[in-house]
């Protein structure tokens, strides 16, 4: 009996039953949440069948061993402000607060590194944001028209910020949609590259219409980066020359987008604030607007994480940051809920000890992924790391997505491909495949 089962949970069937849920949970998770929780409770679910028969080789996966030790840290961290700040603690902790971090890895389980099932992963997500837009906006063709004309618009979607970052992975999906190589036809790859090119115009018109800075940053650190990162990705031989002339070519392109009207307008806004922030001169940085409050929140942030810097004040600290606030308006603290940056309410929630598990979870799968020989991972997927990790811990020094249901599906989508070559699929001995070394293209797929 126990050898018909592991046979079944071992065999390609169940894989690709398990990898179709994990299309489903994508697809729907943000626009039709009850659809999209079967599917991710089916995944769940059988996943922790098969590691039953798999366990000796995923108990020394260091997700699998960091899952543990996330479910210390809340509980510290809540013994710390009993201790320290007894009238403003919770009543008990959160042992398993930091459990939807780790969805990525269910994905990675059942993805095993196939361009075909990233694909499919990237596609699904691509139609998810979509089909998130139409179904919350109540206008959605009359709000990218007023984009066009000038206007903010974000279809509803919590806020702008949220709109232009599921645009921002949107745009990063339907790239590596368009350079992916796959077993089809001509016509069906020419169909595929049609597809993503309409895809990818169609986000970088969200990314414009939605004005959201925290993400244009993001996107001109991966131009940036990029480059770099190829000339440092293992086997690559890119001369410093044409390193040096691709950076020219993105310092024009930056430079073009900056003269569009609506990034000119939206870049110059609050000019008096920034030229004092650069000056140092915080103290004369009004506590209204958009990167004036933010500031006055860090500032508050910084003044807790120096009190209790090594184990944070308990998972409600980033409010009591805001309510407890003696300095900021009082509009402020009573409609803000957070600090408008992850990183640090990680610092004044969990200390450092907690921001070693957080940022171990974000930073170990890209390094895993891009150090790996290129036999087992191809340079697509390497430079496809880095700028996820890139992307990712720009946008949340502006907002707090680590902590939000957008923010945690949005990482456990991409982390999950990102992963994923960490549970590759078996090969028989003898027939894994061999990679042309005389073949060196930074697409190569």
């Amino acid at each position: 009996m126990k050898t018909n089962i592991e046979s079944v949970l071992k065999g390609r069937t169940f894989s690709l039953v398990m990898f179709t849920c994990v299309v489903g949970f994508v697809l729907f998770k943000r626009f039709y949440r009850d659809l999209g929780d079967v599917f991710i409770f089916l995944v769940v679910l059988g996943t922790i069948a098969s590691v039953c028969y798999n366990f000796r080789l995923i108990k020394k996966d260091p997700i699998f061993i960091a899952f543990f030790l996330s479910l210390i840290v809340p509980v510290i961290s809540w013994i710390n402000s009993k201790v320290q700040i007894p009238e403003l603690a919770k009543d008990s902790p959160s042992p398993f607060l930091f459990y939807d971090f780790f969805f990525f890895w269910f994905i990675a389980y059942w993805t095993n590194g196939k361009n075909e099932r990233i694909a499919a992963i990237l596609l699904a997500y691509c139609l998810s944001v979509l089909g998130i837009y139409i179904t919350h906006s109540p206008d959605f063709i009359g709000e990218i028209v007023r984009g066009l004309r000038g206007s903010r618009i974000d279809f509803d979607v919590v806020n702008a910020q949220y709109t232009s970052l599921f645009a921002g992975f949107g745009l990063i999906s339907a790239a590596f949609l368009f350079v992916i190589k796959l077993n089809l036809s001509l016509r069906l790859e020419v169909l595929k590259k049609l597809g993503a090119a309409t895809l990818l115009a169609f986000f970088i018109l969200i990314i414009l219409i939605t004005q959201s800075r925290q993400v244009w940053l993001a996107l001109v650190a991966c131009i940036l980066f990029a480059p770099l990162a190829h000339k440092l990705i293992s086997n690559s031989r890119v001369s410093t020359r044409a390193t040096v002339l691709t950076y020219s070519a993105f310092a024009l392109i930056i430079a073009a987008a900056s003269s569009i009207d609506i990034v000119e307008q939206r870049i110059t806004t609050e000019k008096s604030t920034i030229i004092k922030i650069v000056n140092l001169d915080l103290e004369s940085v009004p506590d209204s607007g958009s990167i004036g409050l933010r500031i006055h929140l860090w500032l508050e942030a910084w003044e807790w994480i120096k009190k209790r810097p090594i184990l944070g004040s308990g998972e409600d600290a980033r409010e009591l940051v805001i309510t407890e606030s003696e300095k900021l308006p009082k509009l402020v603290r009573d409609n803000f809920t957070h600090l408008h940056n992850s990183h640090l309410e990680t610092l004044v929630s969990f200390g450092l000890l907690g921001a070693a598990i957080i940022y171990f979870l974000i930073v170990w799968p890209p390094v895993y992924t891009t150090m790996a020989s290129p036999h087992s991972v191809q340079k697509t997927w390497k430079a496809f790391s880095l700028i996820v990790v890139i992307f990712w811990l720009t946008v949340n020094f502006f907002e707090s997505y680590f902590y939000s249901a957008d923010g945690i599906f949005i990482f456990s989508v991409f982390y999950g491909v990102v992963y994923s070559f960490k549970f590759p699929t078996p090969v028989a001995k003898g027939n894994q495949p061999r990679e042309n070394p005389r073949k060196k293209y930074f697409c190569q797929t």
